[in-house]
């Protein structure tokens, strides 16, 4: 059945899509008074709804049910230097079906994507809209954040106590780890964090500062992957090794 996004500040007496969500639901998909649809807030609520008037600005809606989904455990947050071309809407879609929590994009020195500062806002909001699609095709009723790209450096520094957990970097250096060896040493933990390069890899420096901030390197077998393929193979390690 077609999903929508319900902002989570919209499920009141007289719930209703608008903006962009009323236009796909109205232009795009068809969908006419009457019709059953689900409907979610991003924040684990989901809700099946029959529609009610229908116009291009606004779909009313009568939610006939509602659940609550659990939080898929661990969460996971990934940094990934950003590569070039529409490669990274494809990590973000695949990112998303396997149930990642956040993602910071990364500007890395040998890196070769680069932002001006009025540019990174506009990028953002045009990777949450691919993110918010994913979560609408795959059934996911959190929305991760994508946040506003950083360099590395500053989204290391913006690890706080809030960000505790198990820290993991797919790493081209020559003291690595087995990342299946080191998950199988581990109860499940309420957080994990995935740092991946971009196609460039690190820099000698900023692997100074991504060990400094006990990010444990990790190696990802004895091929060179793509950034979109490395961001993959961990996410689905962890998932493999802590899914009930």
């Amino acid at each position: 059945m077609d999903r929508f996004f319900l902002a989570p500040d919209e499920w009141g007496d007289e719930p209703a899509l608008s903006g962009a969500e009323a236009h796909h639901c109205s232009r795009v998909m068809r969908k006419r008074s009457g019709d059953h649809v689900i409907v979610f807030d991003g924040r684990g609520r989901e809700g099946a709804a029959v529609l009610g008037d229908v116009s291009k600005s606004s779909v009313g809606l009568e939610i006939l049910s509602r659940r609550e989904s659990e939080v898929l455990s661990p969460q996971i947050e990934i940094a990934v230097g950003i590569p070039k071309g529409k490669s990274f809407d494809l990590i973000l879609q695949k990112a998303v079906e396997l149930g990642v929590h956040r993602i910071q994009p990364l500007v890395s020195e040998q890196g070769n994507v680069r932002f001006k500062a009025e540019e990174a806002e506009a990028k953002r909001e045009k990777w949450q809209r691919t993110v918010l699609e994913a979560c609408k095709q795959c059934g996911q009723n959190f929305l991760p954040e994508v946040a506003v790209p950083l360099e590395v450096g500053s989204y290391l520094t913006s690890l706080n106590e809030a960000s505790k957990g198990a820290r993991f970097v797919g790493a081209l250096t020559e003291k690595t780890k087995s990342l299946r060896s080191l998950l199988s040493e581990m109860d499940v933990p309420e957080r994990v964090f995935l740092m991946i390069g971009p196609e460039g890899d690190f820099s000698p420096t900023e692997y100074e500062e991504i060990f400094s901030a006990a990010y444990a390197p990790v190696s990802l077998g004895e091929l060179v992957l793509r950034t979109e393929t490395a961001v993959f193979w961990m996410m689905s390690a962890v998932r493999y090794q802590f899914q009930l």
